[in-house]
C-alpha cells in the first residue's frame, strides 16, 4: 500500500526509518512539530489517536493506520462487540448538570430550610445552600485531590436532594440521611422498571460514560454502580459537609450523626481486594520491563521510564508525581555521608526524604535533555519533574501556589493504563491472566507494587517512613504472612 502522502518507500522499513524519508516534505514538517521523528513514533502517535494532529483526514487517518499495521509496527486491536441491547443514551435531564452550573430556584436555593439557624449565631456569610457548600469546599480542600473527591460528593448529594427529593440541602432531615444510603446501593443494580417504582428519576440521568469532560452534554455525576468502599466514602465525605455547617451555625443540627457509620456489603460484593493483591508480581514486573527496554528511546519513552521509577521504584502518590519538582531533589549529610535525595512534599505537607540511585538520577536527567532543559541541579528548581508533551514549559498559575506541571492527573492515568493495554496485548497470547491484570490496574499500583518489594527487603516501620504513612498499620496491611502459609499448605494438598 503506497499512501498519497507519501514518498515511494524504500525497500527496507524499520522502526529506525526516518519519516523525512517517506512523507512529503510539509507532513515531515508538521511531524517534526509533534516530536514525531521515526515510524516508531508514528506508530505510537497512531496508536494515541494523535494522527488528527497532523491535519489528516478521517480517512488518511484510517489509511496510516492501515499501512502502520501492515507494517508490523501497530497491533490489530480487538474490535469491541457490540451488543444487541446496547441503547444510546438518553437525552440529559436539563437539572442535572456540574456543580458550577448548578442554578437553584425559590424553595431549593435554602434560604427557607426547615434545618437552618438563626442569623445571629451564624459565623458563615453564606445566605443559601449553594454559597455555603462552596463555603465548605474553599476552607476544608486544601489541595487539588481533596477538592475533587469532596466536590463530586457533595455535587452528588446536592443534585439528589433538589432534583431526586426535590427539597433543599438545608431541608435535609433523618429519612433523607438514610434514604441517600440506599439509593447509592440501589444506583445501577436494578432493572429500569424495578427502580422507577422506587425514584422518580431514571437511572440514565445519573449514569453516564467514564471520564467524559464536564462542559460535556452527557456528563453524569456516575458511571457506574458504587461500589462498598465508595459508598463508605460518599456517607462520610456528606457527614464532614454537615458537621462543618453545623459547627459555622448554618443549619441546627446534623441529621447524618443518627445514622449508623456502618455501609454494608451488599449480596455478591464480598470484601475489597487487599492491597497486595492490587500489585505486581516479581515476573509480571519483568514483563513489563522487558516490555519497556524494546521500545524506541523518545521523550515519550523517558517520561515513562520516570513515571515508573517515581512510582514503583520510590512508592511516590499519584499526585506527589504529579506535584514533584527538579528543586526537591538536593544533596544532604546523612550519617556523615553527603548523598542525592529527593524530599517528597506528601499528605498533610509533610516532608519526607528518600535517597536516589545514579541511575534513577540518569532516567530524570535523560529525560530532562528530551525537553530542552539542563539536569537537575542547573535547571530552574520549579522545572515539573513530569510535563505534558508540548516539550513541558506550559505552566498554570493558581493563588496561593507554586507553578503546577502542565502533566494533568488524567494525563498521568491515562498514559500509564496505554502503556500497560500495550503490555497486555504483548503478553495476552501466552499469560492471558496476566493480560487481564494489567488491564485492571491504575496508576496507584505502582505505588502498592514499590510496597510488596520494599517489604521483602525492609523493616515494616522502615517502609513506613518511605511510603509516608501515618500508621504503620497502614504499611502492615501489605503484609499476608497468614494467606502466604495457607498457599504453600494449599498446593501440597490433592486436588481431589
Amino acid at each position: 500500500m503506497t499512501l498519497p502522502f507519501f514518498l515511494a518507500e524504500p525497500a527496507e522499513i524499520t522502526k529506525k526509518t526516518l519519516i523525512a524519508d517517506l512523507m512529503t516534505p510539509e507532513l515531515t514538517v508538521r511531524a517534526l512539530r509533534l516530536g514525531l521523528i521515526r515510524v516508531s513514533d508514528l506508530a505510537r502517535a497512531a496508536a494515541e489517536n494523535r494522527l488528527v494532529e497532523l491535519n489528516l483526514s478521517p480517512d488518511e487517518s484510517d489509511a496510516l493506520k492501515g499501512w502502520l499495521q501492515e507494517k508490523g509496527f501497530m497491533k490489530t486491536r480487538k474490535k469491541k462487540t457490540v451488543k444487541a441491547d446496547d441503547k444510546p443514551l438518553p437525552p440529559p435531564n436539563p437539572q442535572i448538570v456540574p456543580l458550577e452550573r448548578i442554578k437553584l430556584g425559590l424553595g431549593l436555593d435554602g434560604r427557607e430550610g426547615t434545618n437552618r439557624a438563626s442569623d445571629h449565631i451564624r459565623s458563615l456569610e453564606a445566605t443559601d445552600d449553594l454559597s455555603a457548600l462552596k463555603a465548605w469546599l474553599a476552607a476544608r480542600a486544601n489541595n487539588r485531590n481533596t477538592y475533587g473527591v469532596y466536590r463530586k460528593e457533595a455535587e452528588r448529594f446536592l443534585l439528589w436532594c433538589t432534583v431526586e427529593r426535590e427539597i433543599a440541602l438545608s431541608s435535609v432531615g433523618l429519612e433523607e440521611a438514610s434514604g441517600y444510603l440506599r439509593w447509592l446501593e440501589q444506583l445501577g443494580r436494578l432493572d429500569d422498571s424495578e427502580w422507577k417504582k422506587r425514584w422518580r428519576c431514571p437511572q440514565s440521568d445519573w449514569i453516564g460514560p467514564k471520564n467524559l469532560p464536564r462542559d460535556n452534554p452527557d456528563w453524569r455525576p456516575f458511571n457506574a454502580p458504587l461500589s462498598q468502599p465508595s459508598r463508605k466514602l460518599s456517607m462520610t465525605v456528606i457527614k464532614q459537609l454537615f458537621n462543618f455547617l453545623k459547627k459555622t451555625g448554618y443549619i441546627i443540627y446534623n441529621p447524618f450523626d443518627q445514622i449508623t457509620n456502618k455501609v454494608p456489603f451488599l449480596q455478591g460484593e464480598g470484601a475489597p481486594k487487599e492491597f497486595a493483591d492490587r500489585s505486581f508480581t516479581e515476573e509480571q514486573w519483568s514483563m513489563i520491563s522487558e516490555y519497556f527496554e524494546a521500545q524506541e528511546d523518545s521523550e515519550r519513552h523517558a517520561r515513562l521510564a520516570v513515571i515508573l521509577m517515581l512510582g514503583k521504584g520510590l512508592g511516590l502518590r499519584a499526585s506527589e508525581m504529579l506535584q514533584s519538582r527538579a528543586g526537591w531533589i538536593v544533596e544532604r549529610r546523612i550519617d556523615n555521608e553527603t548523598i542525592t535525595v529527593i524530599e517528597v512534599v506528601g499528605k498533610g505537607d509533610k516532608i519526607r526524604r528518600l535517597p536516589l540511585q545514579d541511575e534513577q538520577m540518569a532516567l530524570i536527567n535523560h529525560y530532562l535533555q528530551f525537553r530542552g532543559l539542563p539536569g537537575i541541579g542547573l535547571c530552574d528548581a520549579d522545572t515539573p519533574l513530569l510535563a505534558s508533551l508540548g516539550r513541558g514549559r506550559k505552566t498554570v498559575l493558581k493563588e496561593g501556589q507554586a507553578r503546577v506541571t502542565a502533566l494533568s492527573r488524567s494525563g498521568l492515568y491515562r498514559t500509564l493504563l496505554d502503556f500497560l493495554e500495550e503490555c497486555a496485548l504483548h503478553v495476552e497470547e501466552n499469560h492471558p491472566m496476566d493480560a487481564a491484570k494489567f488491564r485492571a490496574s491504575s496508576t496507584h499500583w505502582l505505588r502498592h507494587t514499590f510496597a510488596t518489594t520494599a517489604l521483602k527487603q525492609m523493616p515494616v516501620n522502615v517502609v513506613q517512613n518511605a511510603m509516608g504513612h501515618a500508621s504503620v498499620g497502614t504499611t502492615s496491611r501489605y503484609l499476608t504472612p497468614e494467606e502466604g502459609e495457607v498457599a504453600k499448605a494449599m498446593r501440597k494438598m490433592k486436588a481431589f
